[in-house]
C-alpha cells in the first residue's frame, strides 16, 4: 500500500471528520469522505435520480442499489473515494477521486455535483482546485484528468476556469436498456460520420497547476 492508498484509507476510516478546509468570503467549506449512513444514501440517491443527465448512464435508482454501489465501488476500492462538500453543516453535494495510475501517478475525477443550490459564487470552483492542490501537493500526482458531456458548457467553463484544458474527445452511442440507457463508446468508420453525442477528455499536470 502506497502513500496515495494510505492517505485515501485514512479518510475513509475517519469519515466523521474534515480533511480538507477552504475559506470563502469568511465562510468556511468542508470536504470529507462519504459514509455508509442512512442520511448518506438518501441524499446520494436523491441526487443521482435528480441530475441524472450528467451521468452517463440512466436507471432509476433505489437507496438499496446506492448503499452496495457505496460499500462495494467506494468503501472497498483502495484507490477511490467519494467526498461530501459540507457548507454550514449541510452537505450540498460530492466530487470523488478514481482509476488511480501508480506507474503514471495519475487520477481521474468524477462524480462533481452540486446538489443543493446556494448564494455561494465560485464554490465548484474552490472545491476543485482544493483537490487538486491535495492531489498534487501532499499525495505528489503528476496529473489530473476527467471526462465530461461535449454538450455540458457549464461544466466544461468550470473545469476550465481549473486550468484544465481538452486534449481529445470520444464518440459515443446510446444503448436502451430495461430500465433507461447508457452511453458507450464507439468508433466512427470515417471522418464525415457523426456521433450521436461526444465526450471530452480534460486534464491538467502539476506544473500547470501551480502556473
Amino acid at each position: 500500500m502506497d502513500h496515495f492508498q494510505k492517505t485515501i484509507k485514512r479518510m475513509k476510516d475517519n469519515s466523521h471528520e474534515n480533511f480538507i478546509k477552504i475559506s470563502i468570503n469568511k465562510k468556511n467549506i468542508f470536504l470529507r469522505s462519504v459514509d455508509l449512513s442512512q442520511e448518506s444514501v438518501s441524499l446520494i440517491t436523491d441526487w443521482r435520480n435528480q441530475y441524472w443527465q450528467g451521468f452517463l448512464t440512466k436507471f432509476e435508482v433505489s437507496e438499496r442499489n446506492t448503499l452496495k454501489w457505496l460499500d462495494k465501488e467506494i468503501m472497498q476500492n483502495p484507490e477511490r473515494i467519494l467526498f461530501f462538500i459540507i457548507l454550514k453543516k449541510q452537505k450540498i453535494g460530492h466530487v470523488g477521486i478514481m482509476n488511480y495510475d501508480k506507474n503514471l501517478r495519475t487520477v481521474e475525477i468524477d462524480n462533481v455535483l452540486r446538489g443543493v443550490r446556494t448564494n455561494q459564487r465560485d464554490l465548484m470552483e474552490n472545491v476543485l482546485k482544493a483537490i487538486f492542490k491535495l492531489m498534487f501537493n501532499e499525495l505528489k500526482l503528476s496529473e489530473i484528468n476527467l471526462k465530461v458531456f461535449s454538450d455540458n458548457y457549464k461544466a466544461i467553463n468550470l473545469y476550465e476556469r481549473c486550468g484544465m484544458i481538452t486534449t481529445g474527445i470520444k464518440p459515443l452511442k446510446r444503448i436502451i436498456t430495461n430500465d433507461g440507457w447508457k452511453w458507450i463508446e464507439v468508433k466512427l468508420k470515417c471522418e464525415t460520420e457523426w456521433a450521436e453525442r461526444y465526450l471530452s477528455i480534460m486534464k491538467i499536470s502539476k506544473d500547470d497547476f501551480k502556473k
